[in-house]
């Protein structure tokens, strides 16, 4: 019997009793505690099944879900220890709505769960409910892989075969160390998380998944790197490799619209500095003209420096302020003009669905971006005419790997909600988790 404000309150526990319950001074904590009323002759050997007698007494706590806002709540248990007439091996009796595994009730696990997978932090629930943060981790992970088995299920249930995959990688920690990430572009599900980016590192992805569930893929979408694109062909040669645009475009910027804007700026700084040194030899008029001119070249530098993301918008985007200053500049600036009309070019090769269409353009894009005598381009597209199947391939299956780009962005929220993790194997099991579809959480 609790008495609480003049009110009466009696709990029963299975074959637990209450006896009472603790408030500390400062009433951050809470014991409620429990007296076992069985007898004897209601019990049973754990071992052999025989009889038992009564070998005294033992307690047990176990942390539970506060009833009251701010106090932290525990259960304590008085219960028997039994030694067995038959085997005469010692048992203590059983706590009723403990969680496996753990010093928590069920009731407290169900909570903590409901918690982590509205994206509370192992830190933020373990303030919350005085918990350990290790009993959370364990909670947590054996969420996650049933929430992962049960997914398996359904889909095999449903007899579910990826057809477009996405591979890309992110970074884990500090110091380029990575991982690859494969994606089901049609679900947004995440199919696998491995450690590294290299060819032996991705080789797991065929070792770990189900051969008989990829056998459908038609087109995996990546980027140029190497090792995803030999592992395709050879582990999945029936798929076709598709180049993702958005790696194209923007190492087409970094590569080449970068290095010839820098390269246009800094021949107008340069003239600017050699101009300089002539002012000492000059009279007062020819100086004014020199400084004016002088002027004309730092502006120059100054504009083109602050070019860079005009010049990487697209074209239709450009308000009709943007569009007449750019011309101005493109104007005085062939190379940069040239950079600048094949970048608009890419793009729409990125827009054609006819295949023949797109192989007879992408083959004059690399002829003209060869011919053009600009350094930066010619390298650049003979470094990417080698992948040039791949290019064209987008016109079939126009996917890319914007989706698990996105997805990044989450990874990225994760490792700043649980400020990192030591365990990789751990936050890839993470990653695959928040990956799933909403509804399907259990």
């Amino acid at each position: 019997m609790l008495n609480l404000d003049n009110n009466e309150i009696t709990i029963k526990c299975q074959q637990y009793e209450s006896k009472g319950f603790i408030v500390n001074a400062e009433e951050t904590e809470a014991v409620f505690l429990f007296e076992s009323s069985r007898k004897a002759e209601e019990a049973i050997c754990p071992y052999c099944n025989g009889k038992v007698n009564i070998d005294g007494w033992t307690s047990k706590s176990i942390k539970d879900m506060p009833l009251w806002a701010g106090i932290k709540q525990e259960l304590c248990f008085i219960c028997h220890r039994y030694r067995c007439v038959s085997c005469r091996r010692k048992s203590t009796e059983e706590i009723p709505n403990q969680y496996p595994g753990t010093r928590i009730t069920e009731r407290a696990a169900n909570w903590i769960k409901s918690l982590l997978r509205n994206k509370v932090s192992i830190r933020a629930v373990q303030n919350m409910t005085g918990i350990h943060w290790g009993t959370i981790r364990k909670i947590q992970q054996e969420m996650m892989e049933k929430t992962l088995r049960d997914r398996t299920e359904e889909l095999k249930k449903q007899n579910y075969h990826p057809k477009y995959l996405a591979v890309d990688e992110f970074a884990i920690h500090k110091g380029h160390t990575y991982a690859t990430c494969v994606m089901d572009l049609e679900t947004g599900e995440v199919l696998w998380v491995g450690k590294g980016r290299s060819k032996t590192d991705f080789a797991r992805f065929f070792e770990e998944i189900e051969p008989s569930f990829i056998t459908d893929v038609m087109a995996v979408a990546m980027d140029m790197n190497a090792s995803y694109y030999l592992l395709f062909q050879e582990k999945l040669p029936q798929a076709q490799i598709v180049f993702d645009r958005y790696h194209m475009q923007a190492q087409f910027g970094k590569d080449v619209l970068g290095v010839v804007r820098l390269n246009e700026a800094r021949k107008h700084n340069a003239q600017a500095k050699a101009l300089k040194t002539s002012l000492s030899n000059l009279d007062s008029q020819q100086k004014r003209a020199l400084k004016e001119e002088i002027k004309q070249e730092q502006k120059q530098y100054t504009q083109i420096k602050k070019l860079r993301w005009t010049l990487l918008t697209n074209g239709d985007k450009l308000s009709d302020k943007q569009t007449a200053h750019l011309n101005e500049i493109l104007d005085a600036h062939s190379d940069l003009a040239v950079c600048y009309a094949m970048k608009e070019e890419l793009c729409r090769l990125f827009s054609l669905r006819d295949p023949t269409e797109a192989k007879t353009a992408w083959k004059a894009w690399f002829q003209a971006a060869k011919e053009s005598a600009i350094y930066a381009l010619v390298h650049f597209a003979e470094l990417k005419e080698k992948h040039i199947e791949g290019l064209i391939a987008h016109a079939t299956f126009p996917i890319s790997t914007g989706k698990l780009e996105g997805f990044n962005n989450k990874i990225k929220v994760a490792k700043r909600v649980g400020y990192g993790y030591r365990d990789d194997d751990f936050f890839f099991l993470l990653v695959r988790f928040i990956s799933l579809p909403q509804p399907n959480f259990s």
